[in-house]
């Protein structure tokens, strides 16, 4: 399995030809948000490919200079693929790869309290932990849908505290200031 990075086009294909099928609705951001962050050199549209070139996975992050963690935005497996080990295998090599410049990259899943099918959030949620990731005593609500915050250890790892500090200063790079007040809320830390 190899990593590459997408061109700004490249994502665009992916985003409207891949996300939604992927993610519910209230999860998907604009296009023209992720653009911003392209343009700012923030974000990395990554894809994750076989020998010949095929995709298997896509993994978008958000990684701020001179931080220890980095947000894992969008991850998905392609649908054909899913339980087969690819995902796991996936998500190994974007923690070896962000392994030299992050701790840890944190990872937002839809709270099975609030989710609107319940065992769908634990399955994923699961299946992080299950990869490597632990569990955090932190929460977000973003633009109203909850998460449970957990964290993957790349390059070490972060205290909670530290964790949530450094995720408040990524969403006010991915939330413009006006939105961000009242519609980014973080709990536990």
């Amino acid at each position: 399995m190899q990593i590459t990075r997408l061109s700004a086009a490249e994502c665009e294909d992916l985003y409207r030809s891949a996300l939604p099928r992927d993610f519910p609705a209230a999860e998907l951001k604009p296009f023209a948000e992720i653009q911003r962050l392209l343009e700012s050199g923030v974000y990395e549209p990554l894809l994750l490919t076989d020998d010949a070139g095929a995709r298997l996975a896509y993994a978008w992050q958000v990684v701020l200079p001179g931080q220890r963690t980095a947000l894992l935005d969008y991850f998905a497996v392609r649908y054909d693929l899913r339980g087969s080990g690819v995902g796991t295998a996936a998500l190994g090599l974007v923690r070896d790869y962000d392994a030299m410049r992050v701790h840890d990259l944190v990872l937002e899943c839809e709270h099975p309290a609030e989710a609107p099918d319940p065992s769908t959030a634990r399955r994923r949620i699961g299946f992080y932990l299950r990869a490597g990731a632990r569990a955090t005593a932190l929460e977000s609500r973003v633009f109203g849908t909850r998460y449970a915050v957990l964290a993957l250890p790349c390059g070490g790892t972060v205290p909670d505290a530290v964790l949530c500090k450094e995720l408040r200063t990524l969403y006010k790079v991915m939330v413009p200031h006006p939105y961000y007040r009242g519609q980014v809320i973080f709990y536990g830390s």
